[in-house]
């Protein structure tokens, strides 16, 4: 039964298979139908609530749900997010019409709110699309318990707070998402997003399994100082766009760009190894971490990485905080606003570190709030995720005083070191 059938009158009859669901309707004498389905269209299921009296989702009412977009009283799941009547008619016709807007002149930095909300077309717009407005996005079913859970977190949250405040934070979410998506496409935070289930890599018997499992993957059964420089040039080229990626993410971030140069380069040199650390959580599973270089594939076992040495300093703090940051289930938006307040943490050397701290509360407060509402039951997440920001910086840390030593190479290897590692470590200065 669909989430906006929740309230209904006594007179309304229903009639639900796997695939469909069939609502009849009596209103003085009158008699009316209307059939959900799978291929039910947003607009074809506002006309039938047309016809379906008392049948609004009156818990948007109850729960006190705000419009994604604007912040006015929301009246319903539409279009994949929680809208206003305003907001889901502006969307639809932009849709129904293929209207195409005028680029904001203010650099898309307009507010959208109930006042202002019909001032700055292409603004709304994006603003609905980064809340992740789309076509596609109708929802059948009763509202899971889970997402009751999420409404309600969002209620006390908005009782407990500045109401406005919140819906600036909830923006700020919804831009870094976008932000975020936009700029690490094609990086192994997309490529290795769901953790793959491999067989045992402890049985030999299996070996032939596991060989067709892994593809142009190698799995190392061996691993000493020679066959380490593969793995380490391998390891440079998965660990690079994650790099490259956090220089044009971190630009996207409201306030980024008005700092000083000087600032906009100690803050990125600082923190887009962090970030780039974290990220590789998704390479990591119960086995191992697969290393996808340009010219070779590894998955080096974490037993393996216990043997060598070199393995060990490179790999096993990569291995200890992806475990713990696979454990948390983080959602993309998560990840999202969590590396970016790692972007714009106070490091030594600032100009504007009052501005910057402001802006990092700011993101911080939004990831405090996007927890709360995707994990209303986990109220220690957010102090866990902040605990993880020391170990990002004993691991940075680490990484260069090794680099530095030439730990990871051989003497005849240390142009090896690509060029942004060299100049974010200062190797051979």
């Amino acid at each position: 039964m669909p989430s906006q059938l929740n309230h209904y009158s006594e007179t309304n009859l229903f009639n639900s298979t796997a695939n469909e669901i069939t609502y009849l309707s009596f209103n003085n004498g009158q008699l009316d139908c209307c059939l959900l389905n799978d291929s039910t269209k947003q607009s074809d299921l506002d006309k039938c609530f047309q016809i379906l009296p008392g049948c609004k989702q009156l818990y948007t009412q109850e729960l006190d749900v705000r419009c994604r977009i604007c912040g006015d009283q929301a009246s319903g799941f539409h279009y994949g997010v929680h809208s206003c009547e305003g907001c889901k008619g502006f969307f639809r016709r932009t849709l129904k019409k293929q209207l195409v807007y005028t680029p904001c002149k203010t650099g898309s930095q307009c507010r959208i709110d109930q006042i202002t909300r019909n001032k700055c077309q292409y603004c709304r717009y994006q603003k609905c699309l980064n809340a992740g407005m789309s076509q596609d996005a109708v929802r059948f079913g009763r509202m899971p318990k889970a997402e009751r859970e999420k409404l309600e977190a969002d209620r006390e949250e908005m009782h407990g707070s500045c109401g406005e405040k919140i819906l600036e934070l909830r923006a700020l979410s919804d831009l870094i998402k976008a932000a975020f998506s936009d700029n690490f496409r094609g990086t192994c935070v997309y490529n290795h997003n769901t953790v793959r289930k491999r067989p045992s890599v402890t049985n030999p018997m299996e070996k032939q399994e596991i060989a067709c499992f892994l593809g142009d993957m190698e799995l190392l059964t061996s691993l000493d100082s020679g066959t380490f420089q593969q793995v380490f040039l391998a390891y440079q080229d998965m660990i690079l766009p994650l790099l490259e990626s956090s220089a044009k993410f971190v630009k996207k971030i409201p306030g980024f760009r008005s700092l000083p140069l000087t600032d906009q380069i100690n803050l990125l040199k600082h923190g887009s190894f962090p970030v780039a650390t974290l990220l590789m959580h998704t390479a990591v599973d119960q086995h191992g971490i697969q290393l996808f270089g340009r010219m070779r594939q590894f998955l080096v076992s974490r037993k393996l990485t216990n043997l060598c040495e070199e393995a060990q300093l490179l790999l096993t703090e990569h291995v200890a905080l992806a475990d713990k940051v696979n454990s948390f289930q983080l959602q993309l938006g998560e990840k999202a606003l969590f590396c970016a307040s790692i972007l714009l943490q106070d490091v030594p050397g600032l100009h504007e570190s009052h501005k910057i701290e402001q802006i990092q509360l700011d993101l911080l407060d939004a990831l405090r709030l996007e927890l709360k509402h995707n994990h209303p039951r986990q109220r220690l997440l957010f102090p866990k995720l902040l605990l993880l920001i020391p170990d990002l910086r004993q691991i940075t840390e680490n990484f260069g005083r090794h680099l530095q030593k030439g730990s990871f190479l051989s003497a005849s290897k240390d142009s090896d070191v690509t060029p942004l590692l060299r100049e974010i470590f200062d190797v051979g200065h």
